[in-house]
């Protein structure tokens, strides 16, 4: 017997807290960033990350700049202290880490620890974004 499993943008309200689970969870996240389906990476952001932009500014930005990064591949997750795991993954042919923990049961997505020049770009004006990204909506 064949049994498919089909994850939803929304998911489960709980997560388990392994490798296994953190790699799928990830390698979604990644997809979903590579073709600017950008609302659920920003609900898989932590709170200190949602911080940093809002919701309809992170969507409105990246929907006049979206983003090409290339297809992503997600190596490992690894737990790293503290609650913290790091997700291994490789963009064309260059390895990038990202940093991930659990926040009420879910795999939240660490943007201040795993990207901080981001934090500053999206703490600028959409001028500033758009020229750093090469885009010329700004």
């Amino acid at each position: 017997m064949l049994v498919l499993s089909v994850r939803s943008h929304h998911g489960p309200s709980t997560e388990p807290a392994t490798a296994a689970e953190l790699t799928l969870v990830a390698t979604e996240f990644n997809h979903d960033y590579q073709v600017n389906d950008v609302a659920p990476v920003w609900e898989r952001f932590d709170a200190s990350s949602r911080t940093v932009i809002a919701r309809s500014r992170y969507l409105r930005w990246h929907h006049e700049c979206p983003s090409a990064p290339g297809a992503a591949t997600t190596l490992s997750a690894s737990p790293v202290s503290n609650g913290w795991w790091v997700v291994a993954y490789s963009i064309s042919g260059v390895i990038l880490h990202d940093y991930w923990h659990q926040e009420q049961r879910r795999w939240r997505f660490s943007l201040v620890r795993s990207n901080p020049s981001a934090v500053a770009l999206y703490s600028s004006s959409f001028a500033n974004y758009a020229r750093a990204t090469g885009c010329n909506a700004g």
